[in-house]
């Protein structure tokens, strides 16, 4: 009998890095996408063959008008990051009302009201499991004060679910991403289900952002070593700044490691989305004198004079990458400038599907949109690689059920 694929919707999808990694697992098909950027819903559109991507403000798409785009299919679970804003500028006062009343803190800043529409959506569909990504700082704001609120936002408007006790902030360099990324990854089940977060499988020796291996009882030793940039990118076409051809063959057909090969799965000799922004002279200039692993403020004062930036504020404006190391957080203000990601041996930036690899998404996902955008895609997304694991916990908690259930049954 075939394993049975799961139906999931991605609220909040972006280009859909999150649902990508839960497609990879093969488990789980996404079925519906909903955002309100029209080039990330182009991209999710173009990679989800089997998905209802809608561009739109979910304040303003009730799950009911979404349940009916999507033929009115059964959600299995449900995914997604309400942005990171919500909840960042509430203050204690404010906190301590949360709870009052539907008429409280919650919904004096819009920005909130993605939070609740996001338990809406789960109090509509109901599914067995959803799974919420935001930024760490999500459970240490006002020392662990808006985390608290919002468990009893949750258990309040969704008393049928249990949120997973230990909720954990992962790091993508621990399940073979090229990047050092930490994200909050909360989940919420049915009672009687029964979730364990993906044990590691990487570890970055001297990272002060492992996970402790100990929580997992896992042997460091027995661990794979980090991918890193090296692994990433070298494989990928050989262009210049500011190149315009959107496609190009590969750089190296031989002696891929298993990290390009499997970026590579999908694709024949050629990749798209090489487009790489253009420096200016300046930068270039400054560029020449950063040895790999070097920030802005490493530099002597005369070379800082060619570009100069506020140094209280800037020092670390520009960085050089590291060749055998995994990269720093790639972010959406890669959009902007990309100073922060400096090639580790060209004087350019990165290019949009360099990025894309240090994210760890395949090389046949395709972006959609104009440099900015692409770009901006890229570094709001999930990992999918590290999605991916999740994705294979949440099926075990599933399938575990499932057969609990059985048994019951047959008893």
């Amino acid at each position: 009998m075939p394993n049975k694929i799961y139906n999931f919707i991605d609220l909040f999808c972006g280009a859909g890095g999150f649902a990508k990694g839960f497609e990879m697992s093969g488990k789980f098909k996404c079925i519906g996408g909903i955002d309100n950027k029209k080039a990330a819903v182009e991209t999710h559109k173009l990679n989800f063959k089997d998905s209802i991507s809608v561009q739109s403000d979910i304040r303003k798409l009730e799950p009911k008008q979404f349940h009916k785009l999507i033929g009115k299919q059964e959600v299995d679970v449900i995914i997604g990051g309400p942005p990171c804003p919500t909840f960042s500028t509430i203050g204690h006062a404010k906190i301590q009302s949360v709870n009052k009343d539907k008429g409280d803190c919650i919904t004096e800043d819009p920005r909130n009201l993605l939070f609740m529409d996001y338990l809406k959506y789960v109090k509509y569909f109901n599914p067995k499991m959803f799974v919420m990504e935001n930024v760490p700082q999500f459970l240490t704001k006002y020392k662990g004060e808006t985390f608290k609120e919002v468990k009893k936002i949750i258990e309040r408007d969704l008393p049928e679910y249990t949120i997973v006790e230990e909720v954990k902030v992962l790091n993508s360099v621990n399940y073979g991403v090229p990047q050092n990324r930490r994200r909050m990854i909360l989940v919420g089940h049915l009672k009687g289900y029964n979730f364990k977060y993906p044990k590691i499988t990487h570890w970055y020796k001297g990272s002060n952002f492992n996970i402790n291996p100990n929580s997992d009882d896992i042997d460091v030793n027995t661990l794979k070593p980090h991918v890193n940039v090296k692994s990433a990118i070298s494989d990928l076409p050989s262009i210049t700044d500011n190149w315009r051809i959107n496609e190009c063959e590969y750089s190296q057909h031989k002696n891929l490691d298993s990290y390009q090969k499997l970026m590579r799965e999908n694709t024949n000799s050629t990749v798209s989305n090489n487009i790489c922004r253009m420096s200016n002279e300046r930068a270039k200039k400054v560029f020449a004198h950063m040895k790999q692993g070097d920030i802005y403020m490493d530099l002597p004062k005369e070379v800082r004079q060619i570009l100069p930036f506020r140094e209280d504020i800037f020092k670390d404006r520009l960085k050089r990458l590291v060749l055998k190391n995994p990269s720093w957080t790639i972010l959406a203000h890669i959009g902007m400038d990309g100073y922060m990601y400096i090639h580790p041996t060209e004087l350019r930036t990165l290019s949009v599907r360099e990025a894309a690899r240090i994210q760890s998404f395949p090389d046949d996902f395709i972006f959609v949109g104009n440099q900015q955008e692409t770009y901006m895609q890229v570094g709001n997304a999930v990992p999918p690689i590290m999605a991916k694991a999740i994705a294979s916990s949440v099926y075990d908690c599933l399938e575990k059920n499932n057969v609990n259930v059985l048994s019951k049954t047959l008893v």
